[in-house]
């Protein structure tokens, strides 16, 4: 082979593998997944349960999910409040306590779920914040049923936002559940969540994974031909 066939052979190797390596790169960069803050009340369903008992996880509903409803009025650094009507009332007076379980189904889809981590802030009303009248409940989240894990506030006051909560494992291929329990003391109760991000890694393309392989290929006949 004269010395600039092999030239031609080097660039042209080199094209080919620039090109799948940066079509590889691009597909594997996170991207935006659909998630939706309760000011998007579509995306959101609530079950209800009362009476109960202060302070149980027993005390929340398992089944009975229907959509979520704006809380008239309400809202937090702009974003609205939810909960199973627009008034977020279920009781007669403080302390007939409320059961609370919000629900926002994401879907990954096309995406790695090894990659994917969702940040958010959130508030309920509300429970926990250590008054006689306000129950005894810290209120909680759970992914896909996996542990419940407490929410976290300065102070321990519920009704603002509390620092950026980060969930980077435990999502799965497809649909996932987000449930947020909460509960309230019967009198103007509900949940705020404001969406701060959520990616993920799309999964490659067949086109793009065989671009690479084929340049990766065209690399190694290359380097073989030269030894």
């Amino acid at each position: 082979m004269s010395l600039l066939s092999s030239r031609r052979l080097s660039w042209a190797s080199g094209a080919a593998a620039w090109a799948a390596l940066t079509a590889f790169t691009a597909a594997a960069q996170a991207a935006d997944v659909p998630f939706a803050s309760t000011s998007g009340v579509a995306a959101w369903q609530v079950a209800v349960a009362r009476p109960g008992v202060d302070g149980q996880l027993s005390s929340f509903p398992s089944s009975g999910f229907a959509p979520a409803v704006a809380i008239s009025g309400r809202q937090t650094d702009g974003i609205g409040w939810i909960a199973n009507n627009a008034s977020g009332t279920n009781g007669w007076g403080i302390g007939d306590w409320t059961f609370f379980v919000f629900r926002q189904t994401l879907d990954l889809s096309g995406h790695d779920p090894a990659t994917a981590v969702l940040r958010f802030q959130w508030a309920a009303d509300d429970s926990g914040q250590g008054f006689a009248d306000r129950g005894t409940w810290t209120p909680k989240y759970r992914l896909n049923g996996g542990p419940l894990v407490d929410g976290v506030w300065p102070g321990g006051d519920t009704y603002g936002f509390g620092p950026e909560t980060v969930i980077s494992s435990g999502f799965v291929a497809g649909l996932n559940t987000l449930e947020f329990y909460v509960e309230g003391n019967g009198v103007t109760d509900g949940f705020a969540l404001k969406a701060l991000s959520f990616t993920a890694a799309p999964v490659p393309e067949p086109a793009a994974m065989a671009l690479m392989l084929g340049g990766l290929a065209v690399v190694g006949g290359a380097a073989r031909r030269r030894g």
